[in-house]
């Protein structure tokens, strides 16, 4: 298929507008997600995590049709297709700049989610001590200023007589 780079062009600045829209959303749900991971609402939780999964649900779809378009002008697959893109079509550099700006608020994105993720773990490794700690488990070991596991107390079974 033959294109023409101003047609190909003013396509694939549609895909970016609107993928940096979607990455700026994403990045303002991640950081609203940090306040409500630190509350109780399980509900309020819900929520966000199908705001948030709506919001990278698009994303993909941009970023397939974005991959459609390297591989149809035949500009292959992967990390280099997109550059390749653009320095046929791009020669103003104006797209760069945007899909640069993309990669940014992505790499933002990723770092925000990573503390996220780190949130909701220390909650749950808290829920299953706490479970643990109802069944009669042992409690994990505390480590000291050195740490070398230290001498716990033993445990015992919650809620029995």
């Amino acid at each position: 298929m033959s294109a023409e780079p101003a047609d190909v062009r003013q396509h694939l600045h549609r895909i970016l507008v609107e993928e940096g829209q979607l990455m700026l959303e994403l990045e303002r749900l991640l950081q609203q997600e940090v306040t409500i991971l630190q509350g109780e609402d399980a509900d309020r939780i819900a929520r966000i995590g199908a705001v948030r999964h709506r919001c990278v649900e698009a994303l993909m779809r941009l970023e397939q049709e974005r991959a459609d378009l390297t591989r149809m002008l035949s500009f292959g697959d992967g990390r280099g297709a997109i550059d390749r893109l653009l320095e046929w079509c791009d020669e103003d550099a104006v797209l760069r700049t945007r899909w640069q700006a993309t990669l940014e608020i992505a790499r933002r994105c990723k770092d925000i989610n990573d503390r996220n993720g780190a949130i909701v773990g220390a909650r749950l490794r808290r829920v299953q001590t706490l479970l643990a700690a109802m069944r009669g488990a042992a409690p994990p070991p505390v480590y000291g200023a050195g740490r070398t596991a230290q001498q716990t107390l033993p445990g015992r079974q919650l809620g029995q007589a």
